[in-house]
């Protein structure tokens, strides 16, 4: 099977979800019988309108449900989405974690497995560098200072 394509409105209504800190299959049980009170007061956004994002993503056929279980990619994700991302999955903010000249993202420290996971949510549309490694860097040994930029400029 392919990989799950979202929409940025499903997308993140994936991530928002997952910050909840729930088990993924109780997440899913409560989303699909539209229990949403519980989840909404663990959700890094609970101002989320997530009854719009679940009719938007059975209007568009996207199968939020597999997203959360296996995966997903952005069919198509801009600027402030990937700064959303960022901040959602990696608990990374602008002007904090990195910062942001036009269409590129600047120093931002990830681990091996955050970059993987990254790669697989934007990798269509945005190419995640890993800077050189400079001994005299005082960045922690498990963490990679990377930069984001669109990939067709």
């Amino acid at each position: 099977m392919s990989q799950v394509r979202l929409s940025i409105p499903v997308g993140m209504l994936v991530e928002n979800v997952l910050t909840s800190g729930e088990p993924i299959e109780v997440i899913i049980d409560r989303l699909h019988r539209r229990d949403l009170a519980p989840l909404r007061s663990k959700l890094k956004e609970p101002t989320m309108d997530l009854e719009e994002r679940l009719q938007t993503a059975e209007e568009a056929g996207e199968d939020w449900a597999e997203a959360i279980r296996s995966g997903y990619e952005f069919k198509f994700l801009h600027i402030n989405g990937l700064k959303r991302v960022l901040d959602f999955r990696f608990n990374r903010k602008i002007d904090r974690d990195y910062s942001q000249e036009e269409l590129t993202l600047r120093n931002i420290q990830l681990s091996t497995q955050e970059i993987e996971l990254l790669r697989m949510l934007i990798g269509r549309q945005w190419e995640i560098v890993e800077e050189e490694n400079n001994e005299a860097d005082t960045v922690l040994l498990t963490d990679t200072l990377v930069w984001i930029e669109l990939k067709y400029q």
